[in-house]
C-alpha cells in the first residue's frame, strides 16, 4: 500500500522530532508499504530538498513562493511521485482541499484527519481565515471516503453537522503513557501548578494567573510555571507584577519535553476556550498529575476535573477538597505498536470500501 500524506508539520524534516519519529516508526512497522509526505512550506522556512526518513518513507517540501501556492505546489509534487493508493490530509481545510484534487486525479480514496475542534463557535470568531476554513470543510468533508478525529467529542460533532459517507474513526494522538507513569516524582516545597502551551488569546493564560492569585488569597502557598511562549508573554509578566505574584510565577519558555515538569507538578491548569485534543492533558494524567480544565478537547473523556463557571473559583474549590488524583481514563492504545496497527488499519480500510 502506498500512502500519500499532506500536512503542514515542518518537523518532518527534523530527525529526532516527534513528527519525524512517527513516520519512521510506521515505515519500520510496515516495510512493504510506502509513505510519502508532502509538507506545505514557504521558501522562507529554508526547507528546499526532500528528506528520506526511511527507505520507504520520504518528505517533500512544497518550497512555495507564497502560502497561496501551497496547494498548487503540492499538486505539482504529487504528479512527480508514484500514484498513491490512499491519500490522507492533516485537516479538512487547505490540505484537505489539495488532497481532494490529488485523490481524484489518482482515483484514490481521501481520508481526512481532524485535530482541532473547528465546530466550536470560538474557532470561527478567532479569525477571518478560520471562517473561510469552515466553508472549505463544508465542501471537503461530504466528499471524503472517511477520516479520523482525535476525540469522541469532535467525531460526534462532525457526524451531527455533515452528511458523511462513513462515520469518523477516533484515533487519539499517541502518548507513551507507560514511560510517563514510571517517571519518579521530584521533591518540591510549594504547591506547584503548571500551565503548558502557546501564550495566545484563545488559550487564556491570564486565567491561570488569576487563579493563582485566588489560591494564594485563600491560604495556599502556591506557585505557577508557564511552559510556553507566545504573543501574551510580556502582558502576563506585567500582570504578574500588578498582582504581586512575581516571586510565585516562572516563565520557563517553550519546552519540547514536559516530563521533568510533570515530575514536580501538583496540578495542571488548562484554561483554553477550545482545544483540538489537549496532548498535555493526556500526558499529565498519565504521569498521575491531576488536571483542572475547561471543557475542551479530550479533557472530559480523559479524566480531567472540569472547571464549571469561574475558573479561579473552580481552583479554590478543588484545593478545598476533596482533591481528585490524576488518573488517565479511556486511553485506547496498549503501546506504540497497537497505535501503529490501528492507524495502518484505518488506511487499509479505505481500500476495502
Amino acid at each position: 500500500m502506498r500512502v500519500l500524506f499532506l500536512g503542514t508539520d515542518r518537523f518532518l524534516f527534523t530527525p529526532g522530532s516527534a513528527a519525524y519519529g512517527r513516520v519512521q516508526d510506521m515505515a519500520a512497522a510496515y516495510p512493504t508499504d510506502t509513505f510519502d509526505c508532502i509538507v506545505f512550506s514557504h521558501r522562507g522556512h529554508g526547507v528546499r530538498e526532500a528528506v528520506a526518513i526511511a527507505p520507504n518513507a520520504h518528505a517533500y517540501p512544497t518550497n512555495s513562493r507564497s502560502r497561496f501556492l501551497y496547494g498548487w505546489d503540492a499538486l505539482r509534487i504529487a504528479r512527480r511521485i508514484s500514484r498513491p493508493d490512499v491519500v490522507t490530509a492533516q485537516d479538512p481545510f487547505e490540505t484537505g482541499l489539495a488532497g481532494l484534487t490529488i485523490a481524484r486525479r489518482a482515483h484514490a480514496p481521501l481520508l481526512v484527519q481532524v485535530h482541532t475542534d473547528f465546530l466550536s463557535p470560538v474557532f470561527a470568531r478567532h479569525s477571518f481565515l478560520n471562517r473561510i476554513r469552515l466553508i472549505i470543510a463544508a465542501y471537503v468533508l461530504p466528499r471524503v471516503r472517511g477520516g479520523y478525529a482525535v476525540s469522541e467529542k469532535i467525531a460526534r460533532a462532525i457526524g451531527r453537522h455533515y452528511v458523511l459517507r462513513k462515520p469518523f474513526d477516533v484515533l487519539p494522538i499517541f502518548v507513551d503513557t507507560s514511560a510517563l507513569a514510571r517517571s519518579p516524582r521530584a521533591p518540591h516545597d510549594r504547591f506547584t501548578m503548571l500551565w503548558a502551551g502557546r501564550l495566545e488569546p484563545e488559550k487564556r493564560p491570564e486565567e491561570a494567573l488569576r487563579a493563582l492569585a485566588a489560591a494564594r488569597a485563600h491560604g495556599t502557598d502556591a506557585e505557577l510555571i508557564f511552559a510556553g511562549s507566545g504573543s501574551l508573554e510580556s502582558t502576563l509578566k506585567e500582570e504578574a507584577k500588578r498582582l504581586d505574584l512575581v516571586d510565585a510565577v516562572t516563565f520557563a519558555g517553550w519546552q519540547h519535553d514536559l516530563a521533568p515538569y510533570y515530575a514536580r507538578t501538583d496540578l495542571l491548569l488548562v484554561t483554553s476556550t477550545y482545544e483540538g485534543y489537549g496532548l498535555v492533558i493526556v500526558e499529565a494524567l498519565a504521569a498521575h498529575v491531576p488536571v483542572l480544565s475547561t471543557d475542551v478537547g479530550i479533557a472530559r473523556e480523559a479524566g480531567a476535573v472540569i472547571a464549571q463557571g469561574d475558573y479561579a473559583d473552580a481552583l479554590v474549590a478543588w484545593l478545598a477538597g476533596p482533591r481528585a488524583s490524576g488518573a488517565l481514563a479511556n486511553y485506547p492504545y496498549a503501546d506504540k505498536s497497537d497505535y501503529l496497527a490501528k492507524l495502518h488499519a484505518h488506511y487499509a480500510a479505505a481500500l476495502s470500501v
